[in-house]
């Protein structure tokens, strides 16, 4: 019904001229930002989602022991912090300030484009969330490193480079890249590492299975002329000197007057926005190697501490380096969100702490919201209550506090809209199911029924050489047990295989018929949920059980009740 409702009001909303002439302005200004599409929806993507679609969604990124604090008032983030992470609920280090705005990123002066900007204290993101396994550079290049080390036939050059990949234990951070890599093929004669003179041992690494050459640090002039040195081949020369030009990043940028460009911080592009993107054959294409060397120019508009309008005078723009690229799996994140350090956009928000004029009091530092991670085996409702409760007593005394502007969610709350949905739509699933089943029964039953029918004589022979009325019964009710069974185990078996291999299969319907069904647009993830919930299918397979036994009962009591004569003399 929902869903109807929904569709309903999207068909209406098209007949509407000012409706539609909004809606395209809107697509003309923001593009493919969220800004652009229509708040409703359009009608494909709405009649495409189905209560699976909703309740993967929630499972990946929402989990049951996550609350949302949303705050924003007259009050200082640390303290507000502080008072949520002193409840037995939370805990130390369980309570993490974001800041969430939008801004436009000009990549590599290639134009403007509209995105999401999430300000993250990464140094305790991984406490509330799974952000930091979603990096590439920094967590999932290590997981590739210690599959790749498996490989006996990997070269020596190589093994050692990707060992201290997996080696690799330092946290996430926005830190800049100290090593350079760039594309290119060893000319013929030349063998790394022994050809390299002293100094540069461990600098320079070729990589032959990925076909890259690794710079570690700036080079000097003196190095070039080294490398350059060492094969009078006019291709090697063009890499060494793009080695060259690139590891220095003052290079990359010599128009910035009176600033140092190694001192610009790290941005982390959502891997949509950095243009990395599935192939027809399902694999990931277009992480480059020199990503991680390309500037980036972030513009946002600053939020006056005063709630006062938003401007232009109110811009902030700021240069940043690609530092890595995040895959959440969740295409609306990955295809128009980036990450920055918590304080950098803090500061360009104009929502760090500012101290008053002539006395006055100031403001504190602000944040769009507190992410905070419950404690397992706590209620949640219950710890929601508690925090709630802490917010109060920070604002109590400094602000109205039906005007603090704060609220406190879980993350039901903050989904109830969908959740709502996807509970009417269990109810209709759950009623078609009980169709499906009745029908099953029905389907035993007349089996069952037509088999006692046919074995009267037999059943008559039996009950005549002494068998009692509950073992024939026994017969017929364990002959459906089995059925059931058997039954059951074989629909598990091919369920699991297909569910656990529908990427694989749908990759394979793409590569052979050029058939794509799943629209990571259209269905939120970049690739279809292909989990099971075992409490779920334990209910489905005592079900389908149970209905074969009920199939076979009526069968099985009108064998049992059958006299041994009349049965005998059964024409």
């Amino acid at each position: 019904r929902q869903k109807e409702q929904q569709l309903a009001g999207i068909d209406d909303a098209a007949t509407q001229p000012q409706t539609r002439a909004s809606e395209l302005f809107s697509s003309l200004v923001y593009g493919k930002h969220p800004y652009g599409r229509s708040s409703s929806g359009s009608r494909a993507t709405v009649e495409k989602l189905t209560a699976d679609d909703c309740k993967a969604f929630h499972k990946a990124a929402f989990a049951p022991n996550f609350a949302t604090v949303v705050l924003v008032g007259d009050f200082k983030s640390d303290e507000m912090v502080k008072k949520i992470e002193a409840l037995p609920a939370v805990g130390a280090g369980n309570a993490v300030p974001v800041v969430k705005t939008f801004g436009l990123i000009n990549i590599m002066d290639k134009g403007p484009e509209g995105v999401q900007v999430m300000g993250y204290p990464i140094d305790k993101i991984g406490h509330v969330n799974e952000f930091p396994q979603s990096l590439y550079r920094q967590y999932k290049a290590r997981e590739e490193a210690v599959e790749k080390l498996k490989d006996p036939k990997l070269p020596a050059g190589d093994r050692e480079y990707f060992a201290k990949i997996a080696a690799d234990t330092s946290p996430p951070s926005f830190n800049l890249v100290k090593e350079t890599r760039i594309p290119a093929d060893l000319p013929k004669g030349l063998n790394l590492p022994d050809a390299l003179p002293e100094n540069l041992q461990g600098r320079l690494t070729y990589v032959s299975t990925d076909r890259v050459l690794v710079f570690k640090g700036e080079m000097t002039d003196e190095e070039l002329a080294q490398l350059t040195a060492l094969s009078p081949d006019t291709e090697w020369e063009m890499k060494v000197r793009g080695l060259y030009e690139q590891s220095d990043l003052r290079r990359l940028v010599p128009r910035v007057r009176n600033a140092d460009a190694r001192t610009w911080p790290g941005i982390i592009l959502g891997e949509g926005v950095a243009l990395i993107h599935k192939d027809k054959d399902g694999k990931l294409v277009g992480r480059n190697p020199t990503l991680y060397r390309v500037p980036a120019r972030l513009t946002v508009l600053g939020i006056p501490p005063d709630g006062g309008s938003v401007g232009v005078e109110n811009k902030s723009e700021r240069p940043y380096w690609i530092v890595d690229d995040s895959r959440t799996k969740v295409y609306q994140y990955d295809s128009q969100t980036v990450y920055v350090p918590f304080d950098v956009l803090q500061r360009d928000l104009g929502m760090e702490a500012k101290e008053g004029a002539d006395g006055s009091p100031g403001f504190p530092a602000r944040t769009s919201e507190i992410d905070v991670k419950i404690k397992p085996g706590y209620d949640l409702n219950k710890a929601r209550q508690e925090i709630e409760d802490a917010c109060r007593q920070v604002f109590e005394g400094k602000v109205n506090l039906y005007d603090a502007g704060y609220r406190v969610m879980t993350w039901e709350e903050s989904q109830r809209v969908w959740l709502g949905a996807i509970e009417k739509e269990k109810v209709l699933v759950t009623g078609l199911f009980s169709l499906i089943s009745v029908v099953a029964v029905f389907l035993i039953f007349c089996i069952f029924y037509m088999i006692v029918v046919e074995k009267t004589r037999d059943i008559g022979i039996i009950k005549s050489v002494g068998a009692t009325n509950g073992g024939v019964a026994a017969i017929f009710l364990g002959y459906g047990l089995a059925i059931g069974l058997v039954g059951s185990g074989l629909g598990l078996l091919i369920g699991w295989s297909i569910v656990h291999y529908i990427n694989q299969l749908h990759d394979w319907l793409g590569k052979a018929m050029g058939i794509v069904i799943w629209d990571p647009q259209v269905y939120l993830f970049d690739t279809i949920p292909n989990t099971m919930n075992p409490m779920e299918v334990s209910v489905i397979l005592g079900v389908a059980i149970l209905s074969a036994v009920l199939g076979a009962t009526v069968p099985a009591l009108r064998a049992a009740w059958l006299h041994p004569v009349e049965a005998l003399r059964w024409e």
